[in-house]
Protein backbone atom coordinates (compact mmCIF):
# COMPACT_ATOMS: atom_id res chain seq x y z
CA UNK A 1 0.00 0.00 0.00
CA UNK A 2 1.43 3.73 -0.70
CA UNK A 3 -0.24 6.49 1.25
CA UNK A 4 -0.58 9.64 -1.03
CA UNK A 5 0.55 12.71 1.40
CA UNK A 6 0.53 15.63 -1.01
CA UNK A 7 -3.31 15.87 -1.08
CA UNK A 8 -5.67 17.53 1.90
CA UNK A 9 -7.51 14.04 2.48
CA UNK A 10 -4.74 11.02 2.16
CA UNK A 11 -5.66 8.54 -0.22
CA UNK A 12 -4.53 4.72 -0.12
CA UNK A 13 -3.09 3.26 -3.40
CA UNK A 14 -2.70 -0.61 -3.88
CA UNK A 15 0.10 -1.61 -5.49
CA UNK A 16 2.23 -4.53 -6.45
CA UNK A 17 0.32 -7.10 -8.45
CA UNK A 18 3.47 -8.62 -10.04
CA UNK A 19 2.33 -12.13 -9.07
CA UNK A 20 -1.53 -11.34 -10.19
CA UNK A 21 -3.08 -14.56 -11.87
CA UNK A 22 -5.84 -14.47 -13.82
CA UNK A 23 -8.97 -17.18 -12.87
CA UNK A 24 -9.93 -19.78 -15.51
CA UNK A 25 -13.60 -20.54 -15.75
CA UNK A 26 -13.09 -24.38 -14.90
CA UNK A 27 -9.15 -24.15 -14.10
CA UNK A 28 -7.89 -25.36 -10.75
CA UNK A 29 -5.44 -23.09 -9.60
CA UNK A 30 -3.50 -23.15 -6.53
CA UNK A 31 -0.56 -21.00 -5.28
CA UNK A 32 1.55 -20.50 -2.15
CA UNK A 33 2.99 -16.97 -2.74
CA UNK A 34 1.65 -13.42 -0.66
CA UNK A 35 2.99 -11.43 1.83
CA UNK A 36 1.80 -13.94 5.13
CA UNK A 37 -0.39 -11.87 7.06
CA UNK A 38 -2.42 -10.71 3.94
CA UNK A 39 -3.40 -14.33 2.76
CA UNK A 40 -6.33 -16.50 2.82
CA UNK A 41 -6.50 -19.46 4.40
CA UNK A 42 -6.71 -21.40 0.71
CA UNK A 43 -3.10 -20.46 0.58
CA UNK A 44 -1.91 -21.71 3.80
CA UNK A 45 -3.49 -24.60 3.19
CA UNK A 46 -2.78 -24.80 -0.33
CA UNK A 47 -6.32 -25.61 -1.63
CA UNK A 48 -7.73 -24.32 -5.06
CA UNK A 49 -8.14 -20.39 -5.20
CA UNK A 50 -10.51 -18.24 -6.34
CA UNK A 51 -12.52 -14.32 -5.48
CA UNK A 52 -12.69 -15.29 -2.56
CA UNK A 53 -8.93 -15.83 -1.18
CA UNK A 54 -8.91 -11.76 -3.14
CA UNK A 55 -12.04 -11.08 -0.65
CA UNK A 56 -10.35 -11.94 2.33
CA UNK A 57 -7.45 -9.90 2.00
CA UNK A 58 -9.23 -6.78 1.47
CA UNK A 59 -11.06 -7.66 4.80
CA UNK A 60 -7.33 -7.89 6.26
CA UNK A 61 -6.31 -4.46 4.84
CA UNK A 62 -9.55 -2.86 6.00
CA UNK A 63 -8.79 -4.22 9.63
CA UNK A 64 -5.42 -2.25 8.93
CA UNK A 65 -6.81 0.60 7.61
CA UNK A 66 -8.77 1.57 10.81
CA UNK A 67 -7.16 0.33 13.24
CA UNK A 68 -3.60 0.45 12.75
CA UNK A 69 -2.53 -3.28 13.64
CA UNK A 70 -2.72 -6.99 11.85
CA UNK A 71 -5.33 -9.20 12.44
CA UNK A 72 -3.26 -12.37 12.09
CA UNK A 73 0.43 -10.97 12.78
CA UNK A 74 2.15 -13.63 14.86
CA UNK A 75 5.45 -13.30 16.38
CA UNK A 76 6.76 -15.10 13.58
CA UNK A 77 5.79 -16.49 9.99
CA UNK A 78 4.68 -19.79 11.54
CA UNK A 79 2.76 -18.23 14.35
CA UNK A 80 0.74 -15.67 11.85
CA UNK A 81 0.02 -18.57 9.13
CA UNK A 82 -0.94 -20.70 12.30
CA UNK A 83 -3.58 -17.72 13.19
CA UNK A 84 -4.35 -17.32 9.32
CA UNK A 85 -5.49 -21.00 9.08
CA UNK A 86 -7.54 -21.22 12.57
CA UNK A 87 -8.70 -17.78 11.75
CA UNK A 88 -7.88 -16.08 15.09
CA UNK A 89 -8.60 -12.84 15.25
CA UNK A 90 -10.32 -10.33 17.53
CA UNK A 91 -11.27 -6.93 17.64
CA UNK A 92 -8.78 -5.36 20.30
CA UNK A 93 -10.64 -2.73 21.89
CA UNK A 94 -7.70 -0.60 22.30
CA UNK A 95 -7.68 -0.43 18.70
CA UNK A 96 -11.61 -0.34 17.42
CA UNK A 97 -13.01 1.87 20.61
CA UNK A 98 -14.10 3.83 18.24
CA UNK A 99 -15.06 1.83 15.12
CA UNK A 100 -18.31 1.56 14.55
CA UNK A 101 -20.68 -1.72 14.66
CA UNK A 102 -21.52 -1.82 10.84
CA UNK A 103 -17.49 -1.45 9.70
CA UNK A 104 -16.61 -4.56 12.44
CA UNK A 105 -19.35 -6.13 10.55
CA UNK A 106 -18.03 -5.49 7.38
CA UNK A 107 -14.84 -6.89 8.23
CA UNK A 108 -15.97 -10.30 9.97
CA UNK A 109 -18.04 -10.99 6.68
CA UNK A 110 -14.96 -11.09 4.71
CA UNK A 111 -12.59 -12.85 7.16
CA UNK A 112 -14.97 -15.67 6.52
CA UNK A 113 -14.27 -19.65 5.04
CA UNK A 114 -17.94 -20.21 3.57
CA UNK A 115 -20.26 -17.29 3.34
CA UNK A 116 -17.42 -14.50 2.36
CA UNK A 117 -19.12 -11.54 0.96
CA UNK A 118 -18.86 -11.26 -2.95
CA UNK A 119 -17.49 -8.53 -4.85
CA UNK A 120 -21.18 -7.47 -5.39
CA UNK A 121 -21.84 -8.11 -1.81
CA UNK A 122 -19.23 -6.19 -0.55
CA UNK A 123 -20.24 -2.92 -2.76
CA UNK A 124 -23.39 -3.37 -1.15
CA UNK A 125 -22.91 -3.57 2.63
CA UNK A 126 -24.39 -0.24 4.46
CA UNK A 127 -21.00 0.81 5.57
CA UNK A 128 -20.02 0.60 1.78
CA UNK A 129 -23.34 2.02 0.58
CA UNK A 130 -25.53 3.16 3.40
CA UNK A 131 -29.45 2.54 3.51
CA UNK A 132 -30.20 5.83 5.24
CA UNK A 133 -28.72 8.72 7.04
CA UNK A 134 -27.74 6.97 10.67
CA UNK A 135 -25.64 4.46 8.46
CA UNK A 136 -24.38 7.36 6.33
CA UNK A 137 -23.18 9.20 9.44
CA UNK A 138 -21.34 6.48 10.82
CA UNK A 139 -19.63 5.91 7.69
CA UNK A 140 -18.46 9.42 7.58
CA UNK A 141 -17.06 9.23 11.16
CA UNK A 142 -14.92 5.95 10.02
CA UNK A 143 -11.58 7.41 9.94
CA UNK A 144 -7.97 5.52 8.64
CA UNK A 145 -6.37 5.49 11.85
CA UNK A 146 -2.79 6.70 10.23
CA UNK A 147 -0.97 7.11 13.86
CA UNK A 148 -1.59 3.79 15.28
CA UNK A 149 -0.55 2.60 11.61
CA UNK A 150 2.66 4.57 11.64
CA UNK A 151 3.84 3.32 14.51
CA UNK A 152 3.12 -0.29 13.87
CA UNK A 153 4.41 -0.16 10.47
CA UNK A 154 7.82 1.83 11.41
CA UNK A 155 9.69 -1.02 13.43
CA UNK A 156 8.76 -3.49 10.61
CA UNK A 157 10.55 -4.85 7.34
CA UNK A 158 8.98 -6.67 4.70
CA UNK A 159 10.29 -9.68 3.65
CA UNK A 160 10.46 -10.87 -0.10
CA UNK A 161 7.12 -12.56 -1.46
CA UNK A 162 9.27 -16.21 -2.14
CA UNK A 163 10.07 -16.44 1.47
CA UNK A 164 6.29 -17.46 1.98
CA UNK A 165 6.55 -20.47 -0.03
CA UNK A 166 9.12 -21.25 2.61
CA UNK A 167 7.15 -20.10 5.36
CA UNK A 168 4.30 -22.19 4.29
CA UNK A 169 6.86 -25.54 3.57
CA UNK A 170 7.75 -25.28 7.52
CA UNK A 171 4.39 -24.76 9.06
CA UNK A 172 3.00 -27.98 7.28
CA UNK A 173 6.35 -29.80 8.15
CA UNK A 174 5.99 -28.83 11.94
CA UNK A 175 2.60 -30.51 11.13
CA UNK A 176 3.75 -33.37 9.79
CA UNK A 177 6.68 -33.44 12.73
CA UNK A 178 3.83 -33.59 15.24
CA UNK A 179 1.87 -36.31 13.60
CA UNK A 180 4.71 -39.08 13.22
CA UNK A 181 6.05 -38.26 16.60
CA UNK A 182 2.08 -38.80 17.82
CA UNK A 183 2.04 -41.62 16.08
CA UNK A 184 5.80 -42.95 17.37
CA UNK A 185 4.10 -42.33 20.88
CA UNK A 186 0.95 -44.33 20.20
CA UNK A 187 3.06 -47.57 18.32
CA UNK A 188 4.97 -47.17 21.83
CA UNK A 189 2.04 -47.51 23.90
CA UNK A 190 0.43 -50.61 21.80
CA UNK A 191 3.95 -52.22 22.13
CA UNK A 192 4.34 -51.84 25.76
CA UNK A 193 0.52 -52.90 25.97
CA UNK A 194 1.09 -56.00 23.89
CA UNK A 195 4.64 -56.78 25.86
CA UNK A 196 2.22 -56.64 29.08
CA UNK A 197 -0.60 -59.04 27.87
CA UNK A 198 2.26 -61.16 26.66
CA UNK A 199 3.61 -61.64 30.47
CA UNK A 200 0.36 -61.81 31.78
CA UNK A 201 -0.49 -64.74 29.53
CA UNK A 202 3.32 -66.37 30.07
CA UNK A 203 2.79 -66.58 33.42
CA UNK A 204 -1.00 -67.59 33.36
CA UNK A 205 0.37 -70.71 31.43
CA UNK A 206 3.67 -71.63 34.08
CA UNK A 207 0.76 -71.29 36.70
CA UNK A 208 -1.63 -73.94 35.05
Amino acid sequence: MLLDKNVPLPRIKLIDFGLAHKIEAGAEFKNIFGTPEFVAPEIVNYEPLGLEADMWSIGVITYILLSGASPFLGETKQDTLANISAMNYEFDEEFFCRTSELAKSFIRQLLERDKILTIQDALNHPWIKPLNPCQALVRRLSVINLENFRRQYARRRWKVRPAVQTSIIQYHQHAIRSLISMCVVLCVCVLCVCCVVLCVCVCACLCV
